[in-house]
């Protein structure tokens, strides 16, 4: 019995070393392989087949993704990307899938889009404080101007709770974003990256 205990354990090491470094590998692997398949094709119309080597495609996804951001800096390309995610968030359903994609690619993308710039701790009662991301420092909009909205995320689930708290109840929190959202995901079990390095 204490054997099977031993390897049920010596297991358990194994998956939890394992699964996120598999995962991590499958969805690179998966990027490369979707940018290499979708503009492979594209790339044999103008390109004789015995000219086109593996990674190409790959290539070519990455030079379009810089040459879109660059275009973003323009006016006239801003003014047409602003026509179709309205658009977008018209259609029902559509609406729902782009808006929380955006939403995630924002959070890990440059420090001006992120939706959560702020790490907070909200006082809930006398003793007890949440983990949580200010969102909105002004909610006059919604009949709350005395009030900042923050987002609570949920542990071990996708989703959350935004409550709207006085701001004497809230105070900013020396964390990363990054290690909030790992502490608020596992439950408070991971520690920041730095504190494993160390």
């Amino acid at each position: 019995m204490a054997s099977m205990r031993f390897l049920a354990k010596l297991f358990l090491r194994g998956l939890v070393a394992i699964l996120p470094l598999a995962l991590t590998g499958y969805l690179a692997y998966a990027a490369v392989v979707a940018g290499e398949t979708l503009l492979r094709k594209l790339l044999l119309l103008f390109l004789p087949d015995e000219s086109y080597w593996p990674g190409m495609g790959f290539l070519l996804s990455l030079a379009l993704i810089l040459v879109i951001g660059l275009l973003m800096y323009s006016f006239v390309v801003r003014r047409i990307y602003g026509a179709l995610t309205r658009l977008l968030e018209r259609i029902p359903v559509v609406k729902s899938i782009y808006g929380m994609l955006a939403d995630v690619v924002r959070l890990f993308a440059s420090a001006d889009e992120r939706p959560f710039r702020q790490v907070v701790l909200v006082e809930v009662q006398p003793g007890s404080e949440l983990v949580g991301f200010l969102t909105r420092e002004d909610c006059a909009d919604v009949g709350a101007a005395d009030r900042v909205a923050v987002y609570l995320p949920m542990s071990y689930q996708l989703g959350g709770f935004t409550i709207l708290v006085p701001r004497t109840k809230v105070r900013v929190s020396s964390m990363s974003v990054e290690d909030a959202l790992r502490f608020c995901v596992t439950a408070g079990v991971a520690k920041a990256a730095d504190a494993d390095e160390a």
